[in-house]
């Protein structure tokens, strides 16, 4: 990890759990594990004319730093990044070679996240399948179609392990012999819902759990919607099943909008008058309409061709 301390990471670990932006602009920053290394010295070395220097839109990024050094919080970290390692979670700063290579792209990006399963999972192309935790009989059958269509295109199902839909999602990955993430709202080692928490052991013997954050950040609701962020992040698009019209599938979709990811709403029974709404209000904001889990084919199967899709080859030089 660049040669990088514990205390130094520790150091990115804090910075990415306070409520600091985390703007794509400090994000480019950290990037060089060299910026870290040089502001973790300035600051637990109150080194005041290399502070001065920084620019004067990282003041707030320095202030924050400087409380975390005030405050004495730091130990408490480098605790649970030697934990983690000693538990065999995987760190990945966003200068690692390992870090999500799409995530960077997004306007804010984590600068730090926490992995358990397979390295190889979050390397390859994702496709994120999310929806209402009051699925549908009838949502069940779409999500379990939509997501044999994307495991055989060789796409990961990102989601996020909530009941209903997430966990429709993951489960069918599985068993349809594909890869799945899991983004969770928390720390990496408190799984919730405590119902798929067996799921979540399924999940990492093939793909992965994600996390953006330790268990010295206080959980509250407004993490599931931060983490909306990294799941269509990671995604080459976002396939929504079923929601409400005010559903938090519907943020999610209009996350995915602000980051260029393409949002495909599966059109449900006509019977369904709230997942109808729900479907009638993301085609509006400019989702692709989709009347079978089959027309993803058409969509997915060109994603994968499309030069930011797949590797380079010396075909594209000649």
């Amino acid at each position: 990890m660049n040669n990088l301390s514990t205390r130094e990471i520790a150091f990115l670990a804090a910075l990415n759990d306070s409520q600091l932006p985390k703007r794509q602009e400090y994000a480019e920053y950290f990037r060089d594990p060299a910026f870290l290394r040089d502001l973790y010295a300035a600051v637990f070395e109150n080194d005041t004319d290399s502070l001065m220097a920084y620019p004067d839109h990282l003041r707030p990024l320095i202030a924050r730093a400087e409380d975390l050094r005030e405050r004495d919080l730091l130990p408490f970290f480098a605790d649970t990044i030697a934990a983690y390692r000693q538990n065999g979670t995987r760190i990945l700063p966003i200068f690692d070679a390992g870090y999500p290579k799409r995530l960077p792209e997004i306007p804010d990006p984590p600068l730090i996240l926490y992995q358990a399963g397979r390295e190889e999972s979050i390397a390859k192309p994702a496709a994120a399948v999310v929806g209402t935790r009051r699925i549908s009989s009838e949502g069940i059958a779409r999500t379990r179609e939509a997501v044999a269509i994307l495991v055989r295109l060789g796409y990961v199902i990102v989601s996020g392990l909530a009941l209903g839909t997430d966990t429709c999602a993951h489960t069918a990955a599985l068993e349809f012999g594909g890869e799945t993430i899991a983004v969770l709202p928390g720390d990496i080692e408190a799984v919730v819902p405590r119902q798929n928490r067996n799921l979540a052991v399924a999940i990492t013997a093939s793909g992965s759990l994600l996390s953006e954050i330790t268990p010295l950040t206080k959980m509250h609701k407004g993490r599931y919607i931060e983490r909306n962020r990294i799941t269509s992040g990671l995604s080459e698009g976002v396939v929504v099943v079923e929601t409400a019209a005010s559903g938090g599938s519907v943020r999610q979709a209009e996350v995915a909008f602000r980051q260029g990811r393409p949002v495909y709403a599966l059109k449900p029974d006509d019977s369904n008058t709230e997942a109808m709404a729900g479907y009638r209000r993301l085609v509006s904001s400019g989702a692709v309409p989709v009347e079978s889990p089959h027309d993803l084919s058409q969509y997915f199967g060109k994603l994968q061709q499309s030069p930011a899709s797949r590797a380079t080859t010396l075909a594209d030089f000649s």
